[in-house]
C-alpha cells in the first residue's frame, strides 16, 4: 500500500487545488446607478460584464422636472459605487442621494452647462463623449477591472458615436438653418447639429420651465405655423397641455409635419439606436426619406 502513497497524496493536492481555485469568487460587477436610462446605456456598453446598471426613470412618458423621488429611489442611488446624474436642474433632486457614492459624474459639470442653457445634455453627442471618457476613466481605477478592456469598448462606443456624429454633419450639409418649431426644446442639440434652426426657442423654454409663454412668443408660433414658415413642429410626448394639443392640431390641419422627440430612452434601444431613430423621423419629414 505504500508504493501508491505518492500517488494517493498527488491526487488528492491536485483536487485541493481545484477546490481552492473553484473557491475564489470572480470579482462582483461594479454598481452603477444612473438617473436616466440614456446614461446608463452609455455605462453598460462601455462596463460590459463589469458592471451593473440600474437607471432610476426608464419610463417612457416621464418628465423628471416635476418628479417627486421615492424612498427606493434614493436607497437605489445611496447603494451605488458610480452614480450618473444629469444635473443642470433636470434631476437635481437626485444629487442629494449620492452624498456617500464613492464616484459620483454630474453630466452638468463636465459640459460647461451654463444656467438657461439646455438641459437634455443626454442628446448632445459632443456631451456624451466627455461623459464616455470620464466613466471610462472610473471604472478603470475599480479594483478587479482591466483597463485595457474598458478601453477596447470605449473605443467601440467612440466608433458607433462617430457614425452619429458623421450622420448629424451630412445632414448640416443638406440643411443648414432650416427653420423649425419646437413646443419643448428635447432635441435642440440634435436638431442644432444638423443644422436646423428652432425659430420659437423663447416660446419652448418657457414650456419647458413650465412658465407661461409671453403673449408676443405665443403669437410667433402661430405665425410660423399658420404661414409655413417652418418645416416641422417638434412635441415631446411627456409634455402636454391644451396650448400644446392647439398648436399640434393646427400645424396637422395646415399640412405641417409633427416630429416627436421624446426624453426617455426606449426599452431595447441603444443610445445610438434611439438618435439614429430620432434623425432618420426629422430627415423623413424634411423629406430626405430617412437617408
Amino acid at each position: 500500500m505504500m508504493r501508491f502513497f505518492p500517488a494517493l497524496l498527488l491526487a488528492a493536492l491536485i483536487s485541493g487545488s481545484v477546490a481552492v481555485a473553484q473557491a475564489e469568487p470572480s470579482p462582483a460587477p461594479v454598481r452603477v446607478v444612473c438617473v436616466e436610462a440614456a446614461w446608463c446605456d452609455v455605462a453598460a456598453q462601455i462596463g460590459g460584464a463589469d458592471v451593473q446598471t440600474q437607471a432610476l426613470l426608464a419610463t417612457p412618458g416621464i418628465d423628471p422636472h416635476d418628479l417627486t423621488p421615492s424612498p427606493s429611489m434614493a436607497r437605489a442611488m445611496a447603494g451605488a459605487t458610480i452614480a450618473i446624474v444629469n444635473g443642470a436642474t433636470y434631476d437635481d433632486w437626485a444629487l442629494p442621494f449620492t452624498a456617500a457614492v464613492p464616484e459620483r459624474i454630474v453630466v452638468a459639470s463636465f459640459a460647461g452647462w451654463r444656467p438657461g442653457d439646455n438641459p437634455h445634455l443626454f442628446l448632445d453627442p459632443a456631451v456624451v463623449g466627455k461623459v464616455a471618457q470620464v466613466f471610462a476613466d472610473r471604472l478603470s481605477h475599480q479594483p478587479g477591472i482591466s483597463a485595457p478592456a474598458v478601453a477596447e469598448r470605449l473605443a467601440a462606443f467612440r466608433k458607433q458615436l462617430d457614425g452619429v456624429t458623421d450622420r448629424l454633419a451630412a445632414m448640416k450639409a443638406r440643411h443648414e438653418a432650416v427653420p423649425v418649431a419646437a413646443v419643448e426644446p428635447v432635441g435642440e442639440m440634435l436638431l442644432r447639429d444638423a443644422g436646423l434652426a428652432v425659430l420659437d426657442e423663447n416660446f419652448a423654454l418657457s414650456i419647458m420651465n413650465h412658465a407661461e409663454p409671453s403673449p408676443r412668443d405665443v403669437a410667433q408660433v402661430d405665425m410660423l405655423i399658420e404661414g409655413r414658415k417652418v418645416r416641422m413642429l417638434i412635441t415631446n410626448p411627456a409634455i402636454h397641455s391644451p396650448q400644446i394639443d392647439r398648436l399640434v392640431d393646427r400645424a396637422q390641419a395646415v399640412g405641417l409635419p409633427v416630429v416627436a422627440i421624446g426624453e426617455t430612452l426606449p426599452p431595447g434601444q441603444s443610445w445610438q439606436g434611439w438618435v439614429h431613430g430620432i434623425l432618420q423621423t426629422v430627415e423623413q419629414a424634411l423629406g430626405d426619406g430617412g437617408k
